[in-house]
């Protein structure tokens, strides 16, 4: 646990902090350390080892003046087991990954080792890797928890004649041009820093490759604070063989991890660049929640639609055209989206993050991995969902259509297409199509009224957020209740006899209670409740004043909180574990708060 170092932003496992080196100087993390001004003595930092004397001293709250860490022992040093079993009782700033340079030999232990080093040590203590950091593996470095590198490699590299680009390394004798705009390399020519003596020429080297790494924390930086790292790092890593391995194995044997640290929503867009983009926690979270979080209303018709380059859907002008057609009979239907990478989307949630924050690169050809994961998502939706509807349309081309056939094909499921071969969905005759088969299958036309439309959105946010049961229990109409909902698409609130319970929040996807719609829902926010002291909060709730929280809360969960003194509302900044072990850093955004009356 810290005193120094505070986490002030998060974005996955990958955090901006402030680590007090003295009163007057704060360091940002993530954070660059220069071995030279180790050496000197400039960084007041206080390493102590497990084999020092007062190795003790460090499970004593005590007062001290400069952070201090202690290392992180491999399993071959005699005193690992001592010091890995005292781990969550050491009062310290960070830890340092010993024999770091080890790892660099196998992509599993790479991850085994910076993995089981998060997870054994307190969420609110850096962590710091020595030695390995390069220009072109910090952005993973990060990624994976790490909050702390240093220059060695830079240095020593440096020494070796290697000249480091943001790729990778290349030696000085093979260059015929200097790739870069830093101080060193704008002030020479490559023949000339290869014409400089020895000693010299190794301290440019040194120079330019720590220049380049601090360019790239800085970098890695705004990634973070703008919520883009994991698009960054999917870039970055095509560097390398082994940095992809370290990114695919991280997303097939690191889910858990990630999970609980990766945000329910942000207010930016998902870029869906790659195929480990199928991998993300935002997608599988989505397609999982459909299924466990999503109870489809009983319709006659199940209508599969295309995705839109547009979110919300309903805005694009493609989605536009499918609603004029059916919106005679829009009663008896249900609308489901098919999308990659999330699968498929219910009508109910497109305005649910990720489902209205994602793009992806459009050319008309689906990879067979994408095909596979689409096919998966659909199935499972089916194989749950198919007897609450009597008919199932597909208004579907190209490779949307043949997910859709094969799917139904493999469930013995009847389905009515309404797109010839290389038809385009929006051509008129392509729409008249649907629109005669819709009127076919539903008969006398039945519109679905605004309240219902506004209402199956508002329900399915609930359960999605929540729970099943949670919108059933906010949106209906109870004995002597006025329920109305307000507002025009997507910005609905909903109030009961002229008291806001609940508005849906377009920038981050997501909807926001009241003091009063957390009352009336209280039941299913047993998951979502953060326990806090005996006090009444006057702004933000910090780790230190968290009794206990759920552990289903996530960052940027709607959260209700209560104490003796306190019930309230508020959007959570750490998970639910975090805030329980952290005694640092705000845990709970404050919306709305009531005092309880003391008796």
């Amino acid at each position: 646990m810290s005193k120094f170092y505070e986490v002030r932003k998060r974005d996955g496992a990958a955090r901006i902090g402030l680590l007090s080196l003295s009163s007057e100087e704060k360091r940002q993390t993530p954070l660059l350390l220069r071995v030279d001004s180790l050496s000197r003595g400039e960084e007041v930092i206080q390493v102590i080892h497990a084999e020092d004397t007062h190795f003790n001293d460090l499970f004593q709250d005590e007062p001290w003046n400069v952070p201090r860490g202690t290392v992180l022992l491999p399993e071959v040093h005699p005193l690992v087991t001592k010091v890995n079993e005292a781990i969550p009782l050491l009062l310290v700033d960070y830890f340092v990954l010993s024999f770091a340079s080890a790892l660099l030999n196998s992509p599993r232990d790479f991850v085994r080792r910076i993995i089981d080093a998060r997870n054994a040590i307190p969420p609110d203590v850096a962590l710091w890797v020595p030695s390995i950091a390069t220009a072109e593996n910090a952005a993973l470095l990060f990624y994976m928890g790490v909050d702390v590198i240093d220059d060695m490699n830079a240095v020593i590299t440096g020494y070796q004649g290697i000249y480091q680009t943001e790729e990778g390394s290349i030696p000085l004798n093979e260059l015929e041009d200097l790739p870069c705009n830093c101080s060193v390399c704008s002030s020479l020519r490559v023949d000339e820093l290869r014409g400089k003596e020895s000693k010299e020429k190794a301290l440019l080297l040194a120079e330019h490759n720590t220049l380049l790494l601090e360019k790239e924390v800085k970098k890695v930086k705004e990634h973070i604070r703008a919520g883009y790292l994991r698009e960054y790092v999917e870039m970055k890593v095509r560097a390398a063989p082994f940095l992809t391995a370290v990114l695919r194995i991280l997303d097939l044997d690191e889910e858990d991890f990630y999970e609980k640290r990766t945000p329910v929503a942000r207010n930016n867009c998902m870029m869906a660049n790659t195929m480990e983009s199928l991998k993300r926690i935002e997608v599988k979270r989505f397609a999982t929640r459909v299924l466990e979080r999503y109870d489809p209303p009983v319709r006659q018709v199940l209508l599969l639609l295309p995705c839109s380059a547009r979110k919300p859907y309903s805005l694009s002008p493609s989605h536009a055209k499918f609603i004029e057609v059916i919106e005679r009979y829009r009663g008896y239907i249900h609308e489901l989206i098919m999308t990659s990478p999330l699968g498929v989307v219910p009508r109910e949630l497109e305005v649910m993050y990720p489902a209205a924050f994602y793009d992806i690169p459009v050319t008309g050809y689906w990879d067979a991995e994408e095909q596979v994961w689409v096919s998966s998502c659909l199935r499972a939706y089916l194989e749950r969902n198919v007897g609450k509807y009597e008919q199932i349309v597909a208004h579907l081309s190209g490779t949307y259509k043949e997910i859709c056939s094969h799917v139904a094909g493999d469930l013995g499921i009847d389905v009515v297409y309404t797109c010839e071969e290389d038809e385009e969905v929006t051509s008129k005759e392509a729409l008249n199509r649907l629109k005669e088969r819709i009127a076919a299958l539903c008969g006398d036309e039945e519109r679905m009224p605004g309240f219902e439309k506004k209402a199956s959105m508002l329900k399915a946010m609930a359960d999605y957020q929540f729970g099943i049961g949670a919108g059933s229990e906010l949106v209906s109409r109870k004995e002597g209740e006025r329920v109305i909902i307000t507002g025009k698409f997507p910005l609905y609130k909903l109030s009961v006899n002229g008291d806001v319970l609940a508005r849906i929040v377009p920038e981050y996807g997501l909807l926001a209670l009241t003091v009063k719609g957390a009352r009336r829902i209280r039941h299913f926010l047993a998951s979502y409740t953060v326990h806090i002291g005996d006090f009444l909060p006057k702004g933000s709730i910090l780790a230190p004043g968290v009794v206990n929280a759920g552990e289903h809360i996530r960052v940027n969960d709607e959260v209700m909180f209560i104490g003796s003194k306190a019930f309230g509302v508020g959007r959570a900044r750490m998970g639910g574990w975090e805030m329980v072990e952290s005694r640092k850093g705000v845990a709970v955004d404050v919306r709305e708060v009531e005092e309880i009356e003391q008796e």
